[in-house]
């Protein structure tokens, strides 16, 4: 489960609480409930004693003293509707518990909770005496105390939530379901996340890369005590930047964070232009700007020809003594014009500088892109509060401010290249199959290490060649586990330290990593490192007997080879499931294979891959506007890199798309895509269609169409479902023929929707 009941989580009607506790936090919750006219609470030692219930309200349940709830107390909570457990105290639910809570299709947050809070509807399930205001943005936590800071911070600054959940030690709900439920949730616009553990690194990597895709998310994670003085696990940052989330590196970046989500626009130029009334701050912002990869913004002459009197001072702009009037006038000269994007403001307390005068004169005009640093300590506070009112972003130092704005840039510059376009790629013509067979066999029979010559085999079947003698080495390689993030890949220049990704790669994420492990971008042994990291990636997703490899990588000429003298595998008896060793869903070669349509000619059909985006928009630029109406319900007369990278580049746990090739001619050319988007829970999953003309009307939309459901039911999904137009005859018939049923679709006027159960 992962979304499914956490509005009765998040949102409930009723809360009723089983038992009593003498601990601090389960009293605040108690007392926060007991402070909400609209919610029904109902208070009780013997859980449903006079309790109406009933199965048509979100209902939810606080087990304030857990030697009251066993699994018969479950049963009948379940049967009076209750869908949601929360679970405060420390001592664990048992096995036999959980079971339960699945069976009644319970959703528990604990233990070790400190609730929920939820502001639009009034809802204080939290252990926190303050009630924070409504907002855009979604505060998941796992540890009580940050958020406490987190909420109390977010309140001085007048900042509000959607919704907050602290989800302690999870035995249940885990963070990876509230980004699911943040991503669907149209009153959340961002995301706040705070950890210490990841119960599953795949589950996690999929919700953060689907929530990643659509809102911002920013990340703080606190260290197991593992890691204690070694700072961030640069294992799991990388983990956060391959989906697409930022990471604050403390929990004052926390707090800016907070602040850069809810008050600042998008950022779409690493550039913000500093202010400030002294030559001396207006250096410092510039000097925090450049900290944090944020440039200067030159102003044409003809604004600065409007501008008071003012100086240059190091790329800001300096009004000295001018009375907070002239300030604020140049304000509104430099925030009028639009394409400005960001405006850093640093004011001292000078004689004749008025913090609260001139905050006054700005909030009478607020515009988002006008960040604020007041600077002093005694007489700061009416200006922040005043800013704070008004909605604009105000902080205690540039440092601050410019950290804010790095955030918000990346988020942007991060969406950006997760949507690259890689190049296609052709991998060696391995025996991916054959080979996992051999190894296997070689694991069980012993020993576990393979020898050069063994080594040297697996390598060359994946196009990696033995070095000649004599060669030096270019680039350290070597996969290790992580313990909750699974195998991962370790790139280093022999001496440096260690850059670290996730197999699959592809060339662009293959160049990053060559990147950050200190490779210049025009040394000439580029091209080659990065074709071999996407090959050895390949060999590390096909062999799940590997447990362990090391290899020197040198380059000669244009081929990367390996130091024979100095690598080093070995194979596992007991390889990890894939969801174990892959934090990533790779690319479901099994998947490919042939269709034969009624007219004889045969094609073959795969899974969709980044690099097809070219070729499909090809394929979308190429249909007639009825047949573009037919798949998207609208005229679309340009289809743009978003959108053919939104349906290329998928999660394939959550998503399937597949496409048809020719059997013989360019396999880049496209002719069809068929695709699956399964909800969160993985129980729906609605299917789209596309056939070009050219192929349509001999079978091949009902044969793509068979696949997905064959991979929907191999999934476990209970229902496939597709919303048609009524006059598209073609669809209707071929949905007809694989057994669907029809039923009116009110939500979508001219439409049908057409469904199908898994089989029993």
């Amino acid at each position: 489960m992962t979304i499914r009941h956490l509005d009765s989580l998040l949102r409930p009607e009723t809360v009723i609480c089983v038992g009593h506790s003498p601990d601090p936090a389960v009293q605040q919750m108690l007392d926060n409930l007991r402070a909400q006219p609209k919610l029904r609470l109902v208070e009780t030692d013997t859980a449903l004693t006079g309790w109406p219930g009933g199965g048509g309200t979100r209902n939810c349940a606080l087990i304030a003293e857990p030697a009251l709830a066993d699994t018969a107390l479950i049963t009948r909570l379940g049967e009076h509707g209750c869908r949601a457990l929360l679970w405060p105290l420390a001592s664990a639910p048992s096995t036999e518990l959980l079971a339960e809570t699945r069976r009644q299709g319970m959703r528990l947050l604990g233990p070790r909770s400190g609730g929920v809070i939820h502001p639009a509807t009034a809802l204080n399930a939290a252990s926190f005496p303050c009630a924070p205001t409504d907002g855009g943005l979604a505060l998941i936590a796992q540890s009580q105390s940050i958020a406490a800071a987190a909420l109390d911070w977010a309140a001085g600054r007048r900042l509000g939530f959607s919704w907050v959940a602290i989800s302690g030690a999870e035995a249940d709900v885990d963070v990876a379901d509230l980004l699911d439920y943040a991503a669907l949730d149209p009153h959340t616009r961002g995301v706040v996340l705070q950890l210490s553990h990841l119960r599953g690194g795949r589950k996690f990597m999929s919700a953060a890369r689907a929530c990643a895709r659509l809102k911002p998310v920013v990340v703080l994670q606190t260290q197991p005590a593992a890691r204690l003085g070694l700072g961030p696990d640069p294992v799991r940052s990388t983990a956060f930047a391959r989906a697409g989330l930022v990471e604050c590196e403390n929990l004052p970046g926390l707090f800016d964070a907070l602040a850069a989500l809810q008050r600042l626009p998008a950022l779409q130029s690493p550039q913000a232009l500093v202010v400030g009334n002294g030559a001396g701050i207006c250096t410092l912002g510039v000097d925090a700007l450049a900290r944090q990869g944020i440039g200067p913004l030159a102003l044409s002459e003809e604004l600065r020809a409007k501008l008071p009197r003012h100086r240059q001072a190091g790329g800001a702009l300096d009004f000295g003594s001018a009375p907070a009037t002239v300030l604020a006038e140049a304000l509104d000269h430099l925030l009028a014009d639009p394409a400005l994007p960001a405006l850093l403001l640093i004011h001292s307390p000078a004689t004749g500088s008025s913090h609260s005068e001139l905050a006054e004169r700005i909030s009478l005009h607020p515009d988002p892109r006008l960040l604020t640093v007041w600077l002093g300590l005694d007489t700061v506070m009416p200006a922040r509060n005043r800013c704070a009112q008004v909605g604009l972003a105000t902080f205690t130092s540039a440092d601050a401010a410019a950290r804010a704005l790095r955030y918000r840039w990346e988020y942007h510059r991060r969406r950006e290249l997760l949507t690259q376009t890689p190049p296609p790629q052709r991998l060696p013509d391995a025996n991916p199959a054959a080979l996992r067979e051999q190894l296997r066999a070689r694991a069980l029979a012993g020993p576990a290490e393979l020898s050069t010559s063994e080594l040297g085999q697996l390598l060359a079947a994946y196009g990696l060649p033995a070095a000649q003698p004599g060669a030096g080495p270019s680039l350290e390689f070597r996969v290790a586990s992580h313990p909750e993030l699974g195998l991962h890949l370790q790139a280093a220049r022999p001496g440096g330290p260690p850059a670290y990704g996730f197999a699959p790669l592809d060339a662009l994420l293959a160049g990053r990593l060559l990147d950050r492990a200190g490779l210049a971008a025009d040394d000439e042994a580029r091209p080659a490192l990065a074709t071999a990291l996407v090959q050895l990636a390949q060999l590390l997703v096909d062999q799940p007997a590997l447990a362990r490899l090391e290899l020197p990588l040198c380059v000669d000429g244009a081929r990367a080879s390996w130091l024979t003298q100095a690598g080093g595998a070995s194979l596992t008896r007991t390889p990890a499931g894939e969801r174990q060793r892959l934090a990533l869903a790779p690319w479901p070669g099994e998947l490919s294979g042939l269709i034969e349509a009624s007219n004889g000619r045969r094609y073959r059909v795969r899974a969709v891959r980044p690099a097809d985006e070219p070729a499909l928009i090809r394929l979308l630029q190429k249909l007639d506007a009825e047949e573009v109406r037919m798949r998207f319900f609208a005229y679309i007369r340009h289809f743009s890199h978003s959108m053919g990278a939104r349906m290329t580049q998928i999660d394939y746990d959550r998503e399937m798309s597949l496409v048809l090739v020719p059997e013989d001619g360019d396999p880049d050319e496209v002719m069809a895509i068929a695709t699956l988007v399964a909800d969160p829970d993985g129980r729906h999953a609605e299917f789209g269609l596309l056939v070009h003309h050219d192929h349509a009307q001999c079978g091949l939309g009902r044969a793509l169409l068979q696949r997905l459901l064959d991979h929907a039911w191999q999934r476990g999904i209970g229902q496939v479902y597709g919303v048609v137009l009524s006059e598209n005859t073609p669809m209707l018939k071929a949905a007809q023929k694989l057994g669907f049923r029809r039923r009116a679709e009110p939500e979508e006027p001219g439409c049908v929707r057409v469904e199908i159960n898994a089989p029993a």
